[in-house]
């Protein structure tokens, strides 16, 4: 069952199917450990960093029933904030939550949903998330906030409060200030949430950049344009740019490398042009196959095996050929992500 779709459709359903989720999740997943250890956390006096850190660690090993177990305990928090027991939810929620996004990294993958085992702890996931983009505070890195724009999209699927959605708009226009990947990156979120006029401007920039430079200039700039209209979830924009780029990388010569292949394969499995999508894959593996090729170059055997994105392929009788192309050596280790 497909819990995320039925859970953002808010009011009685997705309190009917948040009730559902964490009596499912809780009743499949031994659970006496978890919470046993989250309770000697909440008797404790707080004051053991290391100790809270190991709780939400250990909630973590099962991230959908830790984020049950958490569930539960946040609505009787948010009743006596300033009862100890209410600051120990929440110090170990908030830890929770960012180890999940620390989790979700290490995977080396992006895709939509991504972030959808933080749902049950709505609204208190988004309201961290929100407050950590907008009011950081002094532990965490301005540079560590693009790594917070994909678990708020998950979460904040409708536009935000006036005022936050305002505070976003003008991040993104800051460009004498904020980085260029925050400020594409939250672009997409606007335009996600209905706002396109500063994704509309970083299109048009990227566009009259695909016709500057060299032929190389020319298409890694349709490339990341590409990657653009993907990560603004326009898929057939962006299988159309990739064939784009394609196109011209044949023409003048230019070589593509296996990721710029691999991303192909990705979109245009998420538009459903399955023959397209195993195309481009084969000439990712037909490139990995290459002895030769450097190991910076090399995409992750195990984006190939749990990738989302491509899990319509995975049926295929091509693909399990591909993939023994693209790996010939068994316990090869490919240490490059997308």
């Amino acid at each position: 069952m497909a819990i995320p779709a039925l859970v953002r459709g808010g009011g009685r359903w997705q309190a009917l199917l948040l009730a559902w989720s964490v009596g499912a999740a809780m009743a499949q997943t031994p659970v006496d450990e978890l919470a046993a250890a989250a309770e000697r956390w909440l008797a404790s006096d707080q004051n053991d960093m290391a100790l809270r850190d190991s709780t939400a660690a250990v909630l973590l090993r099962e991230p959908r029933a830790g984020a049950a177990w958490l569930a539960l305990q946040l609505p009787a928090a948010a009743g006596e904030p300033a009862a100890a027991r209410s600051k120990g939810v929440h110090a170990l929620a908030t830890q929770f939550v960012l180890g999940h996004l620390r989790q979700q990294r290490a995977t080396g993958m992006t895709f939509v949903g991504q972030y959808d085992a933080l749902l049950p702890l709505q609204p208190f996931a988004g309201e961290l998330v929100f407050q950590l983009l907008l009011d950081t505070p002094d532990w965490f890195p301005l540079t560590h906030r693009i790594q917070l724009v994909a678990p708020l999209r998950d979460l904040q699927l409708r536009p935000p409060a006036a005022d936050r959605l305002d505070a976003v708009v003008q991040l993104v226009d800051n460009r004498a200030v904020e980085p260029e990947d925050l400020r594409r990156a939250l672009a997409a979120a606007l335009w996600q949430w209905g706002t396109r006029d500063q994704a509309q401007a970083i299109i048009a920039e990227l566009q009259q950049a695909t016709t500057d430079g060299d032929a190389e200039d020319r298409v890694q700039t349709t490339l990341v344009l590409a990657d653009y209209w993907c990560l603004l979830r326009e898929y057939k924009q962006s299988a159309a740019t990739h064939r784009a780029a394609q196109a011209l990388a044949k023409g003048s010569g230019v070589r593509l490398r296996p990721v710029a292949w691999y991303a192909a394969a990705c979109v245009h499995a998420l538009v459903g042009d399955k023959e397209r999508a195993l195309d481009a894959l084969d000439t990712c593996a037909a490139m990995m196959a290459s002895p030769d090729l450097d190991s910076s170059l090399r995409v992750q055997r195990s984006l190939f095996d749990t990738d989302p994105e491509l899990a319509s392929l995975r049926g295929e009788p091509r693909f399990a050929a591909i993939v023994a192309k693209a790996f010939p050596t068994a316990g090869r280790t490919e240490p490059s992500g997308r």
